[in-house]
């Protein structure tokens, strides 16, 4: 049985870090798809190599994303997780596993991308978040590399003779 009404849900994807982009009629089209899903304490949510198969928002609850070569981190209310690999196509690099009663909403996959195929403005809304997380620049390592292996200024071409 859903525990929340649907204007709960979009309010929740409105505030959830993955759609802070997102106009509120972007919202309500992804809160249409989002299904409620509950785990106990220590249930896994999915494990390292699976099939990516939806996006998570954490509405009530903690969920440890642990494994691979990731140090473990903990997901709280109005935090998605998931998004990488459904976006990238990879198998699950981590394990997600509830760490006491909690309530998440979950984005299909399948349902997902048909929202995303009919909305462009959704998709560059994911962008922009997607980017404003990202570094900023290039780290000293690449600016050197990028400094040694290719000139400035080019040098004038002699005239053929």
């Amino acid at each position: 049985m859903a525990e929340l009404a649907t204007i709960e849900r979009i309010i929740i994807l409105q505030s959830a870090d993955l759609f802070h982009f997102c106009k509120a009629e972007e919202v309500l089209r992804i809160a249409a798809i989002a299904r409620e899903r509950s785990y106990g304490p220590s249930e896994p949510i999915y494990q390292v190599q699976d099939l990516p198969d939806a996006i998570y928002c954490v509405v009530r609850g903690k969920v440890e994303l642990a494994g691979g070569d990731s140090p473990g981190r903990t997901i709280g209310p109005l935090q998605t997780f998931g998004a990488a690999e459904i976006l990238s196509g990879r198998l699950r690099a981590e394990n997600a596993v509830a760490q006491d009663e909690t309530l998440v909403v979950a984005l299909d996959a399948e349902d997902f991308f048909d929202v995303l195929a009919n909305n462009i403005e959704i998709v560059k809304a994911l962008f922009r978040q997607l980017l404003s997380t990202a570094p900023k620049g290039p780290s000293p390592a690449t600016s050197a590399t990028v400094q040694a292996s290719a000139p400035l200024v080019a040098e004038p071409m002699e005239e053929p003779s």
